[in-house]
């Protein structure tokens, strides 16, 4: 018996305890790591499935190119600055993080600074500088604008409640209903500036949110607020907040997080009256640390093994769309982009594809990517997945659209058509799904038919004459080639025909050649599905 090769993790920085016990449970795993060199890491990643860093590891393009093979980053925390995703993408390599590890962490924390500032208190020698003049303010009665209503920022809403505070929230894609619920006023930026007396950021820094807080932000404050950020120092322009708290814009700046590059120009930073400064204390707590190392080890297996798909970024599965409740639908364009793939006559220059179903709408990327992966030839040594394969569809000149009515199939209750462009010529298919999660082939171009796209499938387009099944039925016996399922659809009696053909093995060469030289039939082709 053969035994089968075990993925090979390197683990590139310290894991928690926890995190290590579980990686050393799996029987198919092989953990490398951690490392004292780089020249040892990029050594390491020659063979490996995968890559599990923390904070110090940067994962750059020069890191990538050293490793062929790898499937998977995983990130253990919730930030991923340190990780070229863009490149990741480029390369099929799927990235994964740790969003909801650290949020009760980070939101006590948030509150810790809180109250700190509102009493006025845990700062350095020097902060009472008018002795008993200077004194606290109470939360009760305050209104506290919270940059990003995801999970932490509803939790940090929640606490603030509780000490009478009035919230009020920005996030441009915050859900209306649901912050109603909860008694939280939804408003856009300037006027959560103009109005809060405490601003909390709990956005994800990106390009867009890079300086959310800068020289112009500042200004439309109310005067008198205070700053917190545990987040990430990108989102506020440092010089710019200097220059509120020096003219009193801003009464007081808590942060956890700060850019070095400031640090290293300046120490004023770290010694302003006004600052309570931190050293990433948010996530120190045992719950964070053991939590992210357990939940970052799961999910990297889990997405190893293409069982589930957690936190991944550069896919288009999340909490509200998770993998395993659209499996059955990715697995049909999974089927339907094979079978286009090797249909093609030609370079495939565009897509279409379709939706027909309640619910389905949220499904076109994912149903897109997993469609392009069936149909995008390799052109280098990346790999086509679902992870590249909308990256590859665009270098190679492929415009993918949403469109309708490429089928009229309404009485189907899930259904995926597609239909691709070649020079010369286009093909459309159409697979549905059934109330017990079969999918089947139903529509090829104009023909309706009802086929199992599994395994080999043979696919005739011949004239429906008497006589075409028995003669490929006997073809097919000489050479001793079982037929499992062989599904029928024709225009009209007498007129063209499609067969789909289930077949146990594969069909030689030869043997599609002597098929399409009976003058029945017009086309023989063996796909895999």
């Amino acid at each position: 018996m053969v035994r089968k090769k075990k993925l090979q993790v390197v683990v590139a920085d310290p894991l928690h305890p926890k995190g290590w016990k579980k990686l050393r449970e799996q029987e198919d795993i092989a953990i490398i790591g951690p490392f004292d060199c780089d020249a040892d890491l990029h050594s390491a990643l020659a063979e490996a499935d995968a890559l599990l860093i923390c904070a110090d590891t940067r994962v750059d393009a020069a890191l990538l190119s050293s490793a062929p093979k790898l499937k998977v980053v995983a990130r253990a925390g919730a930030r991923l600055d340190n990780v070229d995703i863009d490149d990741a993408t480029r390369r099929g390599i799927l990235v994964l993080h740790v969003p909801e590890a650290n949020v009760m962490a980070v939101v006590e924390y948030t509150f810790l600074l809180m109250l700190a500032m509102a009493r006025q208190s845990g700062h350095r020698d020097g902060w009472n500088e008018y002795g008993n003049e200077e004194l606290g303010f109470e939360l009760a009665g305050k209104n506290l604008g919270i940059i990003g209503y995801g999970r932490q920022g509803r939790e940090v809403a929640r606490r603030a409640q509780a000490f009478g505070m009035y919230i009020l929230a920005y996030d441009p894609y915050i859900d209306l209903s649901f912050a109603r619920e909860q008694q939280v006023e939804v408003v856009d930026l300037p006027e959560l500036l103009a109005r809060a007396d405490i601003i909390t950021l709990h956005t994800a820094y990106m390009e867009k949110t890079r300086h959310i807080l800068g020289k112009e932000a500042f200004a439309r404050m109310k005067r008198g607020a205070y700053l917190i950020n545990c987040i990430h120092s990108g989102l506020v322009d440092e010089a710019a907040m200097m220059t509120a708290l020096d003219s009193g814009q801003l009464a007081g700046v808590a942060m956890d997080v700060w850019d070095q590059e400031t640090i290293a120009n300046s120490s004023e930073l770290l010694t302003h009256p006004k600052i309570w400064v931190s050293r990433n204390r948010k996530v120190a707590t045992r719950e964070a640390q053991e939590g992210t190392a357990v939940r970052v080890v799961s999910d990297m297996l889990s997405a190893l093994r293409g069982d589930d798909y957690h936190n991944v970024v550069n896919l288009p599965f999340n909490e509200a769309m998770p993998y395993r409740r659209v499996k059955p639908y990715i697995d049909l364009a999974v089927k339907l982009g094979k079978l286009q793939g090797q249909l093609a006559e030609g370079w495939i220059q565009r897509v279409e594809v379709e939706l027909l179903g309640e619910g389905l709408e949220n499904l076109v990327r994912p149903v897109a990517a997993v469609l392009l992966s069936g149909m995008i030839r390799r052109v280098d040594e990346r790999p086509v997945n679902w992870v590249s394969a909308p990256v590859l569809a665009f270098e190679q000149g492929i415009v993918t659209s949403q469109t309708k009515d490429l089928v009229d199939m309404v009485d189907y209750p899930a259904l995926i058509a597609c239909r691709v462009y070649w020079k010369g010529g286009q093909r459309t298919v159409a697979g549905a799904l059934f109330g017990n999660g079969e999918a089947r082939l139903v529509a090829y171009d104009h023909f309706e038919v009802d086929a199992y796209p599994n395994g080999y499938v043979l696919i005739l387009e011949n004239e429906d004459t008497p006589g075409v099944i028995g003669k490929v039925g006997t073809r097919l016996s000489r050479e001793r080639i079982s037929i499992a399922q062989w599904r029928y659809g024709r225009e009209k009696p007498g007129g063209r025909a499609v067969s789909f053909i289930n077949l146990d093995q594969r069909v030689p060469e030869v043997i599609l050649t002597e098929l399409e030289q009976e003058p029945e039939i017009h086309q023989a082709r063996l796909v895999r599905l």
